[in-house]
């Protein structure tokens, strides 16, 4: 608890209190208590749909992307052992264990004009010219989507392996398919590990600010990104202020709205069960 209140608590209080301020000119920061950071942003129908919109948007397509590829990841690592199983969770976790900075310049060379992209897509004959990755919402997306799959893997691995083998088998032994076997017996079942891998992966993309500020074009609009640009670019603490807070309080909603639905689809599950 006292941990929460000096890195969580506190530093938010103060966020909160400094959107209320004004920045004048002449001067770095004004006590007031004034809405006008926060009418600023709301009652602009550019920034809620450029920023706000966007960087929602974006968060949902690379979380979904994350959840298709992390599925198929998570089932077969639950299926090994040994040494391979140790080498499989070491490479899933391997973007986890590198520093950010070095994570995207690495993947900067992979994506240059010339780099192994462009290269291996080219001789594999997908396309005939180099792909602009970077620079692009593109790059911004494909590297969200590598940061975050480990995150689901590692999440629906815990729910995968508490699933007894004899159901799937069983359902395999009365006629269901590969796919109805997982979709009726797997996927209910791995629910809560799902949850959990969509809260930290969402959140993560939803608040970015280091990928589209070293991989996006300058105009990227991602909220985090905004925010990063006012506070630090522009001087513009109050706005800036503002700005984490709607992050806060909108990200805060959407995952709200994501328990109830998994709650009532977990729910829904546990009375036909019964």
């Amino acid at each position: 608890m006292i941990a929460l209140l000096i890195f969580v608590a506190f530093p938010m209080l103060w966020v909160l209190r400094t959107s209320f301020n004004e920045l004048v000119d002449g001067a770095y920061i004004v006590d007031a208590m004034t809405l006008d950071n926060y009418t600023r942003f709301l009652g602009d129908p550019w920034y809620l749909v450029n920023t706000l919109w966007f960087s929602i948007r974006i968060a949902i397509v690379t979380t979904v992307i994350s959840v298709v590829c992390a599925y198929p990841v998570a089932l077969y690592i639950a299926k090994t052992t040994g040494l391979q199983r140790n080498v499989l969770i070491a490479l899933i976790m391997a973007p986890l264990l590198i520093g950010l900075v070095t994570l995207v310049y690495g993947w900067i060379v992979i994506f240059r004009g010339g780099g192994l992209l462009n290269s291996l897509m080219i001789a594999l004959r997908i396309y005939d010219e180099p792909v602009r990755y970077m620079w692009d919402i593109k790059g911004v997306v494909i590297l969200l989507v590598y940061i975050g799959t480990p995150y689901v893997v590692l999440s629906l691995l815990d729910s995968i392996e508490r699933i007894s083998p004899f159901l799937v088998e069983a359902a395999r032994n009365v006629g269901a398919s590969r796919w109805t076997a997982f979709w009726k017996i797997v996927f209910p079942m791995t629910l809560p590990g799902l949850y959990a891998g969509l809260v930290i992966v969402f959140s993560l993309n939803f608040s970015a600010f280091a990928v589209p500020l070293m991989v996006g074009d300058s105009n990227t609009q991602m909220i985090g990104l905004i925010v990063y640009r006012e506070a630090l670019l522009n001087n513009d603490l109050p706005f800036a202020s503002a700005l984490s807070v709607i992050m806060v309080a909108v990200n805060a909603l959407i995952l709200v709205g994501m328990a109830a639905l998994f709650g009532r689809l977990i729910l829904n599950r546990l009375e036909a069960k019964q």
